[in-house]
């Protein structure tokens, strides 16, 4: 006797009607019946026959549970009313509908430039992690023009829309799939791109030139020019001044405020890091370790008969981190900021309890550690690690102690 065959199934929202499609090569087919059970108990948890010479067969919404794997068995009923064996059994799985937007659009996007990174917001409550997707331009009448190779990158997923005319209607749209296969839509999303040429500072800018067919490139920039006897040697697109001193004095002049951004690492030292001057102004940028470890920044800029004096906050850092002193003059006013980012480091937070916490709370390199209590979060900037060091003899909330004696 023929046997039925279900059609594969992608893994759907168990909160939305899902169609499944039945192939049969036997008598003509009056009525279909399918049977569902729950994988992990085995128990019947839909039974359901329908009268139609289709075959097809629709599961209810809310009828299943999301997060969960079933299996389905199908029937076919001939003409004659003669039931068939059933068919194979076919493993699908329920997931809640991820979120899958753009989320760095506006609700009527104008675009002033002509290229845009579009970033996806992606967010699965069953954990089901995206496996790849890929970005779509089309025109204003949704004709495809051009789309992105297949991205895999699961924390960061942005596309940089390159070349887009000025005065123009685009749609764009990100098509993915999950690793069990659960398809992904943004839908088209309509975006006008209209910028101008800038009339203010700008590194580079372009100006047309249709009667000659060419492009006018123009900068801000200035290049300075070093004109001293040592000679210096660039380690990771960066100049290694350990020992040395670098020195411009001549090719550019401050006016007016500004922004400088002194940025590097073996930065843990006293000394002094960075000067600028002329005949009326000037500063310096220096740097002291106090005797509680912490280092601190301090900018002197000379004011007349005194000297104007700020502070960063107190910085712990390692000698191989990257450093970025941001210094700021804005109306005479001084200000000063330091940014250190982790070199081959990073630390999450620290979990523990009965439920894993949701998904979007949890940061990469995040730890979930399962106890018999309610779930916390030890966030790590309060959580004082020791690693391989003697047990420490008064621990405190949130201090952590790894191997050791």
């Amino acid at each position: 006797m023929a046997k039925p065959i279900i059609k594969h199934i992608t893994p759907f929202d168990a909160t939305k009607p899902y169609e499944i499609s039945i192939s049969w090569l036997g008598n003509r087919a009056h009525a279909n019946r399918i049977v569902i059970y729950d994988n992990e108990t085995n128990n019947v948890v839909f039974d359901d026959m329908v009268s139609s010479f289709i075959l097809k067969h629709t599961i209810p919404a809310n009828i299943l549970t999301n997060g969960k794997k079933y299996v389905i068995q199908s029937q076919v009923y001939d003409i004659y009313n003669t039931p068939s064996v059933l068919s194979d059994k076919v493993l699908f799985y329920t997931f809640a509908t991820p979120e899958f937007h753009f989320e760095n659009l506006d609700e009527n996007p104008i675009i002033t430039n002509s290229s845009f990174t579009a970033t996806i917001y992606y967010y699965s409550s069953d954990w089901e992690n995206i496996n790849k997707y890929k970005f779509c331009l089309y025109d204003a009448s949704k004709k495809l023009l051009r789309e992105s190779a297949e991205l895999t990158n699961e924390f960061n997923i942005n596309y940089t829309y390159n070349g887009l005319d000025n005065n123009t209607v685009y749609y764009i749209r990100c098509i993915g799939i999950t690793v069990n296969g659960m398809e992904l839509d943004t839908g088209y999303i309509e975006i006008i791109v209209k910028f101008e040429n800038p009339n203010v500072y700008a590194r580079i800018y372009a100006t047309p030139l249709p009667s000659q067919g060419c492009i006018q490139v123009a900068t801000n920039l200035k290049i300075i020019q070093y004109n001293g006897n040592d000679t210096f040697e660039y380690i990771d697109g960066m100049i290694d001044l350990r020992n040395k001193t670098l020195y411009y004095d001549s090719g550019f002049l401050i006016e007016d405020d500004f922004t400088v951004l002194i940025r590097g690492t073996n930065l843990w030292q006293n000394a002094e890091i960075f000067k600028m001057n002329n005949d009326a102004l000037g500063l310096t940028l220096s740097s002291h370790i106090y005797t509680d470890g912490k280092l601190r920044f301090r900018l002197l800029v000379p004011n007349g008969v005194s000297n104007y004096l700020l502070y960063s906050d107190a910085q712990v850092f390692e000698n191989d981190d990257m450093i970025t002193i941001a210094i700021r003059r804005k109306k005479n006013v001084y200000q000063i900021k330091v940014f250190v980012e982790l070199r081959d480091v990073k630390k999450g937070n620290m979990w523990y309890g009965t439920l894993r916490p949701n998904q979007n709370l949890m940061n990469d390199l995040d730890t979930w550690i399962d106890t018999d209590s309610d779930t916390y979060v030890v966030e790590r900037n309060n959580c004082t690690t020791y690693l391989n060091l003697p047990e420490p003899l008064h621990a405190i909330l949130n201090d952590l102690w790894l191997g050791g004696d």
